[in-house]
């Protein structure tokens, strides 16, 4: 079996809905080596698709996104609200550092952009 010493899910998990997440984090802490490093990045409460949410399906634990004009979309997206809520929903991995970028902030075109980041190790 192929383990891992480092594993990257960098904008890709808060599409996926409770059940397929928490699956897919205990598959990546299988798959780890001891020491694996792991990061992962999470949507925040914070970030412009937020503000567009639709509704909330309690069961998957995905919002409703709905955007029109330059992105006309409807996305199903897991937001974060406190960057201290990575040490649970990461709960496997022992946590190494917790922080959050914002690549842009275009304030009168659309807004934050911030993800919470997770950095933890096995």
């Amino acid at each position: 079996m192929l383990n891992f010493d480092l594993i990257i899910a960098n904008q890709s998990l808060y599409y996926l809905p409770l059940k397929s997440f928490k699956d897919t984090v205990l598959e990546f802490y299988d798959l780890a080596n001891d020491g694996c490093v792991f990061f992962a990045t999470m949507m925040s409460e914070n970030n412009y698709y937020f503000k567009h949410t639709k509704k909330y399906d309690a069961e998957s634990g995905l919002y409703e996104v709905g955007l029109s004009a330059r992105l006309n979309e409807t996305s199903y997206i897991r937001f974060i609200k406190e960057k201290e809520d990575l040490k649970t929903i990461f709960a496997p991995f022992k946590t190494l550092h917790i922080g959050s970028y914002d690549p842009f902030y275009l304030d009168d075109y659309e807004g934050s952009c911030q993800h919470y980041i997770f950095i933890g190790q096995k």
